[in-house]
């Protein structure tokens, strides 16, 4: 079993690695026309080094938010970049997920695909979305569009809720549910 790990810093040695994923993987040809739409929207991510960590920027947005996925017991032993998802809140209760590129290793025809790195950087996506005061829904443009409404529930005791203030200390947060509002479209 893979040993996968959810950072949303990525260090700069891993830059070859997240280049290849994010802009030559072999497997884009899948989703050509939603990737050239968001594209066109958005513009095309730029990788930049900030404090000897890598984020990306989108014309759209500036500066965005990532969460990458890692196999720590990677082919040769050390940590591998399996998985990248671009995102950032889109308004005042929408959380998008602009764009998600996974390893083809890690793909649902990888040889890893037993991972499931997409599924728990969605889950992880999903979950972060729901600890944000205000947001209600996590909304995907590609690999498919969909919109999944994220609802709070209480958070277990000794957790404190995200993000933390003092007003937020009355809030329930917490980990959220997921209930699906719209598929394809």
């Amino acid at each position: 079993m893979r040993k996968i790990r959810l950072s949303s810093e990525l260090p700069v040695a891993f830059r070859d690695e997240l280049e290849r994923i994010v802009f030559f993987n072999p497997d884009q040809e899948r989703v050509t026309a939603p990737l050239l739409e968001s594209i066109r929207r958005h513009g095309i991510p730029a990788i930049v080094e900030e404090d000897g960590r890598l984020r990306f920027r989108l014309p759209e947005y500036g500066p965005v938010q990532s969460l990458f996925a890692f196999d720590d017991k990677g082919d040769e032993g050390s940590p591998r970049l399996a998985a990248v998802a671009l995102f950032t809140r889109e308004s005042r209760t929408t959380m998008v997920l602009l764009h998600l590129a996974t390893h083809e290793d890690y793909t649902l025809r990888g040889r890893h695909a037993d991972a499931a790195v997409t599924v728990r950087l969605l889950l992880a996506l999903r979950d972060l979305s729901g600890r944000i005061r205000g947001v209600t829904i996590l909304r995907s443009e590609y690999p498919r569009s969909m919109r999944l409404a994220v609802r709070p529930k209480p958070a277990k005791a000794g957790r404190k809720p995200w993000p933390p203030n003092k007003a937020s200390e009355a809030r329930p947060a917490g980990k959220a549910r997921l209930r699906v509002v719209s598929g394809y479209t």
